[in-house]
């Protein structure tokens, strides 16, 4: 943190100031009486209204508990009314296809496209429009191109007409990280021969899960933003990257930019990102991995411990309790809202969230009308919340 303290005292020349605000919490799926909150859920605006749907919780109770993890299909409806709140939408209510979360979404104007997702067995390839039919009042979804192969754990952005999604996972069990960087060109979408995913090389670094991406403005036009991610290693110690790259789709070239933060960089692994303005990104949340790395590392001599049959079993009652414990008085995940100023290619921090905001991770933030949303994820490991946060940046 000392590296990010001193790069904000050095790069003043800009400020943004950021307010802070909840819409109503998310509501509970269909069937329950409470809604813990999901992680993973499909996000998006379109027709004025902001979508959520599918993700995955543990509803009963916490896994080191012995909670079993669900995956949702419903698809929930927030609204802003004439007098300038927000209100969740409880008629005629819709579904995804299937029990889903974990996949990738993006605004258009058409829609919000939705690209992959897995639930408890395996990943998904189809990819869907959902759209707000304000006429009927309902969500309708549309198919579209499927990946080339099944994917989670990715994440994705808007260039101009064209979807990208980048890193991620193909299976659930004995999964690897991936290279992976599809786009679809939203333009063809009345060309059935030219409507489909291409695939392009990928940026020079490692391949990644649970990464964090955005579209901004450069000196070179619009471009694809990536950053972070971990690379897990079958039993071994996870990778955390933060690592930072840039992708120019008029010359089809990537480049490596200045670390996470500055100096050695931090994690920023399954958080959020949006632009603002005409030249920044703002990083909200993000696991920096220290605690993640000692869960880690728990679970690693557990495996080992169990390996000789019989007589071990204190030692691993002794690292479960640990782990139990980590989890019990997990602080969150990391608070500094880092910036990326994308003409000048440096970091700054813009300040840390308020006190009564956790950070969200494994969800997305979205751009609706002038304000950022951050709708559910988790808190903690295994811990979700309901609420919807949203916050507004202005440019000083």
């Amino acid at each position: 943190m000392a590296t990010l303290i001193t790069l904000a005292s050095i790069l003043n020349a800009a400020t943004t100031r950021l307010t802070w605000a909840e819409f109503p919490a998310l509501p509970p799926a269909a069937g329950q009486t409470r809604q813990p909150g999901v992680a993973s859920p499909f996000v998006g605006v379109h027709g004025k209204v902001l979508l959520v749907a599918g993700g995955a919780n543990f509803p009963e109770k916490m896994p080191w508990d012995g909670g079993a993890k669900i995956w949702w299909d419903d698809i929930w409806v927030l609204e802003k009314t004439a007098a300038g709140t927000a209100r969740w939408v409880g008629e005629k209510p819709a579904r995804l296809p299937r029990r889903l979360g974990y996949g990738a979404s993006v605004s258009t104007p058409e829609g919000v496209v939705c690209s992959g997702g897995s639930d408890a067995e395996r990943c998904y390839a189809e990819v869907f429009l959902l759209a707000w039919d304000a006429a009927v009042r309902e969500v309708r979804s549309t198919p579209l191109p499927p990946l080339p192969e099944p994917l989670a754990n990715m994440a994705a952005a808007l260039v101009g007409r064209t979807v990208y999604v980048a890193g991620g996972q193909h299976v659930m069990k004995g999964a690897v990280p991936t290279a992976v960087f599809w786009a679809l060109d939203l333009a063809q979408r009345e060309r059935p021969a030219e409507f489909r995913w291409r695939v392009l090389p990928a940026w020079p670094g490692p391949p990644r899960v649970l990464p964090v991406a955005a579209a901004q403005r450069t000196a070179r036009g619009e471009e694809f933003f990536l950053f972070s991610g971990r690379v897990p290693q079958a039993g071994g110690r996870t990778e955390l990257l933060t690592d930072a790259y840039a992708f120019d789709p008029a010359k089809g070239v990537w480049r490596t930019l200045p670390k996470i933060g500055g100096g050695r960089g931090v994690s920023v692994m399954a958080g959020t990102a949006a632009a603002v303005g005409s030249d920044e990104i703002l990083l909200f949340g993000g696991d920096r991995g220290e605690l993640f790395l000692e869960l880690e590392a728990h679970d690693l001599e557990i495996e080992a411990l169990r390996r000789p049959p019989g007589g071990r079993e204190r030692e691993i009652q002794e690292r479960l309790q640990a782990k139990r414990k980590i989890h019990e008085q997990h602080p969150g995940f990391g608070r500094e809202v880092l910036a990326f100023d994308t003409r000048r290619e440096t970091w700054r921090v813009v300040g840390p969230m308020p006190a009564g905001v956790a950070p969200q991770v494994t969800t997305t933030a979205v751009k609706w009308g002038e304000e950022i949303v951050i709708p559910s994820g988790e808190i903690r490991p295994g811990v979700r919340t309901p609420a919807v946060v949203r916050v507004t940046a202005v440019k000083e």
